[in-house]
């Protein structure tokens, strides 16, 4: 018979657990303990995709025998985490790895979030949702996982002789070494061997108790999460009405003064646009204006960006929230100044996405480029879905801004950008439209890169070095897909 917990909304402390409580600690122990080896210590490869989906379906068995179960959107959700955890397999780009780290992370947390607290579909006020989740709730019960332990070892006989046993272990862990030296000291043939011991595992011990005790901390967030969602703990905080009920006390400054305050930023914007119209037509044309070279012209487009696109959406924070008559209520007058603030934005966005376009025509990719052109797009899908929710206020615009998000960053994620890269810059060189191969750019980006330029007979000798040396030393590097095909090609040739 299990025993239950009481309601964690109750002034009651808990004080006993059910026996899965008493199992799942340690499995949460171990998932910290690779967390640590397999995502942070190590390059991420197989292994984290791996720990994503063991984590994920230790999760998921939690949930389930705490009597929850997964609708649509949240079937939904698990297929995008099982989806993204392959990235960190297929490609070697660091940076693209790193990004998707935050990304299923978050969507793993919020993915419990959103089981325990049955919802079917994002929520209006995401952002605070996603506060609730990744942060109070985790840390409501952050120090549960040593309780249950310590209530484990008082029930169970088998739990108290290990812990006897543990401590003992430690215990006797200086006297054991004294005898060792004292051993080492009497008898040169103890001495070597177990030199010969120390040397093949102290580094390694060292090592995995290092990332043992560095993994605590993941494991307590990870039962802390779990625990505080499976008994609803804090469901009374940042509750869609308190959100909205916040928001409202904000909705203080007179409409006039918004009025006042935007329209000079709007005309500024106007002069903005007119003066440099020029250069605008331009970009539209493929043309590159007198007196700039394509890196000036290209540069000044991306400044422009993003200090526009800063000043337009913190000017549309300040028009949706502080004003007096907002929210379903808002005036025609400030629905206007939203959507002419995005139309702005998004002539600005086109514009400067015409002349990235120009730049690549005339020196290639890079990374910085495609990762600004890809901003660039998201942003006005961003500022277009803005201007429907001023003519349609029941739009639910977070729903479909994180939907955007998804597919931008899935097109980022999977697009295996440094291989396009290569390809590209490669195959404009032979065409002769691009009159020099940036080989080292290409070698510098990821295995991505690197591996088409082999697979495809460039020279690159120079920038491999002692690559297959790295490979045989830091074995981890070669856990992904690109990397083990270049490493199979550079031992060929060897």
């Amino acid at each position: 018979m299990e025993d239950k917990l009481p309601d964690m909304n109750t002034a009651e402390e808990v004080t006993s657990y059910s026996r899965f409580d008493h199992v799942f600690v340690y499995i949460v122990l171990l998932l910290g303990f690779c967390f640590i080896r397999f995502v942070l210590w190590n390059v991420t490869g197989f292994f984290t995709t791996l720990f994503f989906i063991a984590t994920m379906s230790a999760c998921l068995a939690y949930l389930r025998r705490s009597k929850f179960h997964m609708n649509k959107f949240h079937i939904f959700l698990c297929v995008l985490i099982l989806l993204f955890s392959l990235v960190f397999s297929i490609t070697a780009n660091r940076f693209i790895k790193f990004l998707d780290f935050n990304f299923v992370t978050l969507l793993g947390i919020y993915w419990v979030y959103s089981i325990c607290s049955e919802k079917n579909t994002v929520e209006r006020f995401f952002v605070f949702s996603i506060l609730k989740a990744a942060i109070i709730m985790p840390f409501t019960d952050f120090t549960r996982l040593p309780k249950v332990i310590a209530y484990s070892s008082k029930r169970s006989k088998t739990s108290n002789n290990i812990r006897l046993a543990f401590l003992g272990l430690i215990v006797t862990i200086p006297l054991t070494l004294m005898v060792a030296g004292l051993l080492i000291s009497a008898d040169k043939g103890v001495k070597d061997m177990l030199g010969m011991f120390f040397d093949n595992i102290s580094v390694k011990c060292v090592e995995i108790i290092m990332q043992f005790m560095l993994g605590i901390p993941v494991a307590l967030y990870l039962f802390g999460m779990l625990f505080s969602n499976v008994r609803k703990a804090k469901k009374d905080l940042l509750t869609d009405e308190q959100c909205e009920k916040g928001l409202k006390q904000l909705q203080v400054t007179p409409n006039i003064a918004v009025y006042s305050a935007v329209t000079p930023i709007c005309f500024l914007y106007a002069l903005f646009f007119i003066s440099q119209v020029r250069y605008f037509i331009a970009a539209f044309g493929g043309n590159l204006p007198q007196d700039y070279s394509y890196a000036e012209y290209a540069r000044r487009g991306f400044f422009e960006l993003c200090v526009i696109s800063v000043i337009n959406l913190m000017v549309l924070v300040f028009i949706s929230l502080l004003p007096k008559q907002g929210g379903e209520n808002k005036p025609v007058i400030l629905k206007l100044y939203s959507a002419v603030l995005s139309v702005f934005t998004l002539l600005i966005i086109s514009t400067a996405v015409s002349k990235m376009v120009m730049y690549i025509g005339q020196y290639g990719l890079t990374q910085l480029r495609v990762y600004t052109s890809w901003f660039m797009i998201l942003l006005a899908v961003i500022f277009v879905l803005i201007i429907i929710k001023q003519f349609h206020f029941k739009f639910h615009i977070a729903k479909y801004a994180l939907l955007s998000f998804v597919i931008m960053f899935g097109v980022l994620c999977f697009s295996n950008i440094d291989r396009n890269i290569a390809r590209y810059n490669i195959r404009m060189h032979q065409a002769g439209k691009l009159e020099d191969l940036d080989l080292r750019s290409i070698c510098s980006t990821s295995d991505d890169g690197m591996l088409y330029a082999v697979q495809n007979g460039i020279n690159a000798g120079y920038y491999l070095g002692d690559k297959l040396e790295m490979y045989k030393s830091n074995p981890y590097s070669t856990y992904n897909l690109s990397s083990l095909q270049l490493k199979r090609l550079l031992e060929k040739n060897d």
